[in-house]
């Protein structure tokens, strides 16, 4: 039966003949994987399984073109052997497969009305700016043209705007509608998300809305404030000055840190701590105070990889700042910002404050871990501070 199913498995997706397949249930919880999606999208006038692995703080995506069977067969066998339960959406059934502890298979189908499979990989609908619209502030920026069409170099960027708003509008949920939103944005750079984001809230939410981006090159503060003086975004300004230095009276419902070098992004979570600010965004940036410090004598084997080091050294960063923020009382995870295809800077660390308490045994659990690496992060000495 277990190879009847798979068979069957193979075909549909090799016939093109899948809408959606999940695997759940995983057997292995050491892994803390909740479910892996995958289904069959159009990638460069290629037909992709393209697989959403959704583990508890992190999500992963792979791309399997159809065509390569031997990978897709090896893959479809390990999730079958990884998952109890198991769904396959065809374009006219439901079928569902339950998988014992001992591997005995069941299968029940349902018969549901014919849909035809979607390979749209990006799906316009789903844009929030849309390419077809002209938008003052995207021409300024140098995203669109004076015609209002998207910069063929520049449609990475984007879609990368879209995403991020996708992440903005949920974090909106955990915000106060009925009086003025602060948003503080560390290390602004060209701002394209920074106007991106004034003007989906502003422009399309209605929402009260004071957004301030700081940063250290003051050029760039000039231009952008000259451009939102020019578009009369009365509430969006920027300022010149380093994040450390940065104080404001104010309460501040939100804090953004998109591609700030290596502790810049440390030092926007400490101050977020501070403020108690609601949600923050941050989209870390070379990691080198910890691969600075990392001894190949620790796992040998991984470490004497430089490429392998750099990735280590980003996984085991960015993860102790998403336990620091739950220590404080945020809901942290990890996502997948924008596809690695389109920039290596591509993990979000996402921030919701649900609790004031704070939990000093996980940071102690912190420092006892990052201490048996024989490595000291910024972090965690300037944390202790706030509790």
């Amino acid at each position: 039966m277990e190879h009847e199913i798979i068979s069957e498995i193979l075909g549909h997706i090799a016939n093109n003949n899948i809408n959606k397949i999940t695997f759940s249930n995983i057997r292995n919880k050491e892994l803390e994987l909740d479910k892996v999606i995958g289904k069959l999208v159009n990638i460069k006038n290629c037909i992709n399984l393209q697989l959403e692995y959704r583990y508890k703080r992190i999500i992963k995506h792979t791309n399997l073109v159809t065509t390569d069977s031997e990978s897709i067969e090896k893959v479809i066998i390990g999730l079958f052997e990884l998952a109890k339960d198991i769904n396959i959406v065809t374009v006219d059934e439901n079928i569902n497969i339950k998988v014992s502890k001992k591997f005995k298979v069941s299968v029940n189908r349902n018969k549901t009305t014919a849909k035809a499979v979607s390979f749209d990989h990006n799906k316009k609908k789903e844009y929030f700016l849309d390419e077809k619209q002209k938008y003052d502030f995207l021409i300024e920026l140098g995203i669109q043209n004076k015609d209002g069409k998207v910069v063929k170099s520049k449609y990475n960027k984007f879609k990368q705007i879209n995403k991020y708003l996708e992440f903005i509008k949920q974090a909106t949920t955990q915000l106060d509608s009925n009086k003025q939103i602060t948003i503080l944005d560390f290390g602004s750079g060209k701002s394209y998300l920074t106007f991106s984001t004034y003007y989906y809230l502003t422009e399309v939410l209605k929402m009260n809305v004071k957004i301030i981006g700081i940063d250290l090159k003051k050029e760039v503060i000039e231009h952008c404030n000259n451009i939102a003086e020019k578009l009369n975004f009365k509430n969006l300004s920027f300022i010149y000055g380093d994040v450390i230095d940065y104080e404001n009276k104010d309460e501040i419902d939100m804090v953004i840190s998109l591609h700030a070098c290596n502790t810049a992004t440390d030092i926007a979570i400490l101050k977020a701590l501070g403020w108690k600010a609601k949600v923050f965004f941050a989209v870390p940036c070379c990691q080198k105070e910890v691969k600075g410090q990392l001894n190949s004598d620790f796992l040998p084997f991984m470490l004497k990889h430089g490429i392998i080091k750099e990735k280590f050294s980003t996984l085991l960063t960015d993860s102790v700042r998403s336990e620091v923020l739950e220590a404080f009382g945020y809901k942290s995870d990890i996502v997948e910002f924008i596809s690695a295809e389109n920039t290596p800077k591509n993990q979000l660390i996402r921030a919701y404050k649900v609790s004031d308490n704070i939990n000093k045994n996980k940071i102690i659990n912190l420092e006892k871990f990052t201490s048996s690496l024989n490595v000291k992060m910024f972090l965690l000495e300037e944390v202790n501070k706030l509790i």
